[in-house]
């Protein structure tokens, strides 16, 4: 598995509460993103425009995505329904050395499916019950300028979600990902990557093209005023 050293996942502060995820969608903003810009398989005249912070707080995974794009569909309400096919963002992990990896997949309300296994063939659908463990946040709005719809989902995964191991720590931990914005079935479908592939047929579930990454103990404090706003995604 040819993988490289690319991504530092922080540490983030933060104080349980009702306004947990708003507060959390605050210190990723804060963060670097990461554009999610290789336009794959298909000509696409306009692409999405993806960017995506993610951090962690020893147990659980946050994540928030960044989107503009020219139609969105969110037809998938229950867990594990193809959400692929709506306006959908992909987080693929895994951990240590083993060739299987989760795939959690998004759309933008928040629906996710969540599957484990070695390749695109025979993957294991995680348990729902451990998926609805997962907090969203979605926000969603059109831009009349430019006519783009853009929204952000803000994601909270609990260690607990990666049922094929036990995790009681993310700290230190060495990892390999690979982030993804797809929507097979909106007006102009696309597949987009944060770490390009290299293969002549649609297929996301590649391992050999994940980068690896680690867990660090770097803490980011709750930010007061700072934010990215959609605007800024370029």
């Amino acid at each position: 598995m040819s993988i490289t050293d690319n991504l530092i996942i922080p540490l983030i502060a933060y104080t349980p509460g009702i306004e947990e995820l708003s507060l959390i969608g605050k210190s990723l903003d804060a963060l670097n993103k990461e554009a999610v810009r290789y336009s794959l398989w298909r000509d696409v005249a306009e692409p999405p425009l993806v960017r995506f912070a993610i951090g962690h707080s020893r147990d659980r995974i946050f994540l928030k995505y960044y989107v503009r794009e020219k139609h969105i569909a969110a037809l998938y309400s229950q867990i594990n329904e193809p959400v692929y096919k709506d306006s959908c963002v992909e987080f693929f992990i895994g951990f240590g050395d083993v060739p299987d990896y989760y795939n959690l997949e998004f759309n933008c309300t928040g629906t996710v499916l969540g599957q484990y296994g070695a390749s695109k063939i025979g993957r294991h659908f995680l348990d729902p019950q451990l998926l609805a463990l997962i907090s969203t946040r979605t926000e969603v709005k059109f831009n009349h300028n430019d006519q783009l719809f853009e929204w952000e989902l803000t994601i909270a995964i609990p260690a607990t979600v990666f049922e094929f191991h036990v995790i009681e720590d993310f700290e230190g931990m060495d990892c390999y990902l690979n982030f993804f914005k797809c929507g097979d079935d909106l007006p102009e479908p696309h597949y987009l990557a944060w770490s390009e592939i290299h293969n002549a047929d649609p297929n996301f579930h590649l391992p050999q093209y994940f980068k690896k990454s680690r867990f660090e103990d770097v803490e980011v404090l709750n930010p007061i005023g700072k934010s990215a706003h959609l605007s800024e995604i370029v």
